[in-house]
């Protein structure tokens, strides 16, 4: 078994956590939209994370 975590379940966390940071915000601040910035981080992390998975493993010359 690999340890490795399927792209589908980074994206079920990405939109979970990204839904609950929204409610938050929309609970205690509604008048200022916070939570871009967090999706904005977290997208390119898992933008990086999926590139880096398809790089192939050995990338010397020689």
């Amino acid at each position: 078994m690999s340890n490795t975590v399927t792209l589908g379940k980074k994206i079920k966390g990405y939109l979970l956590i990204l839904t609950l940071l929204s409610v938050i915000n929309l609970l205690t601040s509604p008048s200022y939209m916070w939570v871009v910035w967090p999706a904005i981080g977290m997208g390119i992390g898992l933008v990086v994370s999926t590139l880096s998975r398809n790089k192939p493993k050995n990338t010397s010359l020689y």
